[in-house]
């Protein structure tokens, strides 16, 4: 009898350390926060340091009538109509595969030449613009 009470506790100890068992997850990875590309923050820096030497006002009609300068840009690319390209956009919000903008910068010659004409945007300034554009082209 004592044989059979002690197998049975034998028994309970094992069924509750298999049911208290569970598989190690590993290290909690913090959530990543993903932040949305900001027009004034991120794009227009871009285009103020690398293309409105050329993209301005006084210049206009020589570039494709594309002015880039600090409030001028967002309404000259985002669901307007390329000069040229037509019916293509400048820039169709999410939609950067279809945005004349990203093909210029990311080096396709699908329309011309590849933009900037002198010097070149960096892989970060490339991702910054294609990351706005799929994001909506939203004026943030």
């Amino acid at each position: 009898m004592i044989k059979n009470m002690i197998r049975f506790f034998v028994l309970i100890l094992i069924v509750i350390n298999i049911l208290s068992c569970t598989k190690d997850q590993g290290p909690v990875e913090p959530e990543i926060v993903m932040t949305t590309v900001s027009f004034t923050d991120d794009v227009q820096p871009i285009f103020t340091n690398k293309c409105v030497s050329c993209h301005n006002t006084a210049n206009n009609q020589f570039y494709g009538y594309l002015d880039l300068s600090d409030g001028n840009a967002y309404s000259n690319l985002v669901s307007v109509v390329s000069n040229g390209y037509a019916p293509n956009k400048r820039v169709t919000p999410n939609d950067s595969e279809h945005s004349v903008l990203w093909q210029k910068i990311n080096n396709s010659l699908l329309y011309g030449s590849n933009m900037p004409l002198t010097g070149s945007l960096t892989s970060v300034e490339i991702e910054t613009i294609k990351v706005w554009i799929d994001e909506g082209a939203l004026n943030n």
